[in-house]
């Protein structure tokens, strides 16, 4: 049986309405669908550059002991960014601070986040051959604490090198900029999120022990 016209035209908004309303809907929940499986995946790919990041460090290093046991001393920092030392003052009292000298390493120039690594050296560690005596002094001395400013809990005092990654926010907070002012302190934290501490700097440092124990272990000292 065929309909009358004025029975199709009595709601001709009907079926389309209906269908805008489900469409809403859907976007809706497609939305927060979304949004759920992005904030965890955003918060995996972090964990995975910073594992990364870790792992690159620890293997840095190794090769800046495995330099000082084959030169019986330290690089300076790379100051021009092509991956090799540049000169660098031999005195105890002085820090050099720049780029890590990785192709001299044969390590990778940047972290996982594509940006380069912070070097640091006590002067007195550039120049062969370290020795029992060879010490840090003055301003010279590297520094890690929980705190800027030399301040908080004292992690190493004296070490020879250190290498740090400036994360994802790089220096957006004052406890990540106090290690990008190239003086002799230096912060180490577990990983904050809190808004104003942020903090996802990644620092290693080598410790005088240590280094000297590998130069003994090689026949260095």
């Amino acid at each position: 049986m065929e309909l009358p016209m004025n029975a199709l035209r009595a709601h001709p908004h009907a079926t389309r309405g209906f269908t805008l309303v489900e469409l809403a809907v859907a976007l809706v929940i497609l939305g927060l669908i979304i949004g759920g499986l992005i904030r965890p995946l955003s918060s995996q790919m972090e964990q995975a550059r910073r594992t990364d990041t870790r792992q690159a460090l620890e293997r840095i290093h190794a090769a800046l002991l495995g330099y000082a046991l084959a030169s019986g001393r330290l690089p300076c920092p790379d100051r021009n960014g092509d991956g090799r030392a540049d000169a660098c003052s031999p005195s105890a009292g002085r820090l050099a601070v720049g780029g890590l000298p990785w192709a001299d390493l044969g390590m990778p120039d940047r972290d996982a986040w594509g940006q380069p690594w912070t070097y640091a050296v006590n002067g007195a560690f550039t120049r062969a051959p370290i020795g029992y005596t060879t010490a840090a002094t003055g301003s010279g001395r590297i520094e890690v604490r929980e705190s800027a400013g030399c301040r908080g809990t004292l992690h190493v005092r004296g070490a020879p090198a250190l290498v740090l990654s400036g994360g994802a926010t790089r220096h957006a907070t004052a406890l990540e900029r106090e290690n990008r002012d190239r003086d002799r302190c230096f912060v180490s934290l577990p990983y904050v999120s809190t808004a104003g501490r942020r903090f996802d700097d990644l620092v290693d440092w080598i410790a005088r022990p240590e280094l000297l124990a590998r130069l003994a272990e090689g026949g260095r000292l």
